[in-house]
């Protein structure tokens, strides 16, 4: 019996992060939009970004966990050994991973 609890762990882990940093980004334009509109919610930030979280932190968190199992399973049903699978998925996952986050992080460094 096969068990994939370490790709499930960095799987789980990189779309945690990947959530993060979106429902960051994301509530960071929202205040950014509303001050245009002359509403100032900058002291809000926090609770804006706890009270919004299903919104798009947790659909992001669920598309990167569900897509890259898939991707891990489609590899695995390509590979002859599981260690290959998991080696491939994980240096697919965390440069994503890290590149995205380097990319979204000036968005909401002003709040943090």
């Amino acid at each position: 019996m096969h068990r994939h609890y370490g790709v499930i762990i960095k799987c789980f882990l990189s779309a945690l992060i990947l959530g993060i940093v979106t429902q960051l980004a994301f509530t960071a334009g929202f205040v950014r939009w509303s001050a245009t509109q002359g509403n100032d919610f900058s002291a809000n930030y926090w609770m804006i970004v706890k009270d919004t979280w299903h919104n798009d932190g947790l659909t992001t968190f669920l598309i990167c966990m569900a897509s890259s199992l898939i991707i891990y399973l489609i590899i695995r049903k390509f590979t002859a050994q599981q260690e290959t699978a998991e080696k491939i998925i994980t240096w697919l996952i965390i440069p994503i991973t890290l590149i995205y986050s380097v990319i979204m992080y000036p968005n909401f460094s002003d709040y943090l």
